[in-house]
C-alpha cells in the first residue's frame, strides 16, 4: 500500500529552506546593525563579533539541515521494512483516539503520533506508533515519546497495569498514578520488577491471568516495559526505538510474538464472574462480558510535577532576589 506522506519530503524542505532565509534575516540585522549600532562594536571586535555570527548560523543551519535528512532517511527505511513485512505503514496519524492511560490522561490537544504500523491483518496481529505526549503546562511541562504497541486479545480481561519500577516509562510520568488500595503483591521478584495495579476486588481474577509462565515471560522478555491491559486489548509501552535498526526490530517483534502468546491463552478462557450472565446460545460481544468496576483501576495525582510547574516560574524570581541581597 502507498504510503499517504508523499509530499511530506518537500514540504519539509520548504520549512527548512525558510527556516534558514529567516536565519540569514537575523543574521545580517546581528551582523550589521546591532553589534555596530546597537553595541557600538568597531574595528577588530565587530570583524570577529560578525564573523562568530555567521559561523553559528551555519553551524545552526547545517545542523537542522543533518537532521531533516536523517528523519526523512528513516521514515523511507521503516516504510520499506513495513512494506516488506507486509504491513501497513502512514507517517502521522495526529492525534487519532489510540486507547489506554495516554489517551484516559493527556488532553487532545498535548499529544499526537506518527510512524503508525499497522499489522493487525497478518499472522501476529498488533499496531504500533510513536507517541509523543506532553505533560504539564507552560515552564513545568515536559515532552515524553514512547513506542506504543496494541496487541488484541481473545476475550476481555479486568484492566491490569504493570508499571516497571526502573522508571521513565509511559505509566511513571502520566499525571495520575493507580494508589496503594489498588496494588497487588505477587510472588517471588515480580513485585521488585513491575508495580501491579488491579481492580478492587479483582485480585484473584489478576492471578488467573498473570500465572508464573506468564510472569516468567514478562520478567526474561519486558522488565524495562510498562503494559496494560484494556478490556480485549494489551497495551505495551516501550522507549521510542529505531525499528530501523534490525537488532531493535528483532526484539521488537520477539517481545510482541511472547507477550501475543501468553496473554491470548490467559484470557481466552477468562469469564468476569460479577458480570451479568449471557445465554450461552449468545454471542459474547466487547462489553458485556466485565462489570464497570472492572474496567477501570483507582488512581491519584502524582503532586511533584504539579509542585515543578508551579515553582519554575519563581525560580528566577528567587534567584535575583538572593542575586541582590548578596549584592546589597
Amino acid at each position: 500500500m502507498p504510503a499517504p506522506h508523499a509530499g511530506t519530503p518537500v514540504r519539509g524542505g520548504f520549512r527548512l529552506i525558510a527556516a534558514s532565509v529567516a536565519y540569514l534575516v537575523i543574521a545580517a540585522g546581528v551582523a550589521f546593525y546591532l553589534l555596530p549600532v546597537g553595541f557600538g562594536l568597531d574595528g577588530a571586535s565587530l570583524l570577529l563579533a560578525q564573523l562568530a555570527t555567521i559561523v553559528a548560523g551555519a553551524v545552526l543551519v547545517a545542523t537542522s539541515t543533518f537532521a531533516v535528512v536523517q528523519h526523512r532517511r528513516r521514515r523511507a527505511n521503516l516504510e520499506a521494512i513495513a512494506q516488506a513485512l507486509g504491513w501497513m505503514y502512514r507517517a502521522d496519524i495526529g492525534d487519532r483516539m489510540w486507547g489506554g492511560s495516554i489517551d484516559e490522561q493527556i488532553d487532545r490537544g498535548s499529544r499526537t503520533a506518527q510512524d503508525h504500523l499497522d499489522a493487525l491483518h497478518t499472522s501476529l496481529p498488533f499496531d504500533s506508533v510513536e507517541r509523543i505526549f506532553v505533560v504539564g503546562d507552560r515552564e513545568g511541562a515536559t515532552t515524553h515519546t514512547v513506542r506504543a504497541v496494541r496487541i488484541p486479545l481473545p476475550s476481555e480481561a479486568p484492566r491490569i497495569t504493570l508499571r516497571s519500577r526502573r522508571g521513565g516509562g509511559a505509566l511513571s510520568v502520566l499525571p495520575r498514578r493507580p494508589t496503594g488500595r489498588s496494588q497487588l503483591r505477587l510472588e517471588g521478584n515480580f513485585s521488585d520488577v513491575f508495580e501491579v495495579s488491579v481492580p478492587h476486588g479483582y485480585e484473584t481474577d489478576a492471578l488467573y491471568v498473570l500465572t508464573p509462565d506468564l510472569m516468567a515471560i514478562l520478567l526474561d522478555e519486558s522488565a524495562d516495559l510498562d503494559l496494560e491491559i484494556v478490556d480485549s486489548t494489551l497495551h505495551l509501552y516501550l522507549p521510542a526505538v529505531d525499528l530501523t535498526d534490525e537488532s531493535e526490530l528483532h526484539r521488537f517483534l520477539t517481545v510482541i510474538a511472547a507477550l501475543h502468546d501468553r496473554f491470548g491463552r490467559r484470557t481466552l478462557l477468562y469469564r468476569d464472574e460479577a458480570a451479568e450472565p449471557l445465554d450461552p446460545q449468545s454471542y459474547r460481544r466487547d462489553g458485556d462480558t466485565l462489570t464497570e468496576r472492572a474496567r477501570s483501576v483507582d488512581t491519584r495525582i502524582r503532586w511533584w510535577p504539579v509542585i515543578v510547574a508551579v515553582a519554575t516560574p519563581l525560580i528566577p524570581m528567587l534567584i535575583a532576589v538572593v542575586w541582590l541581597q548578596l549584592a546589597g
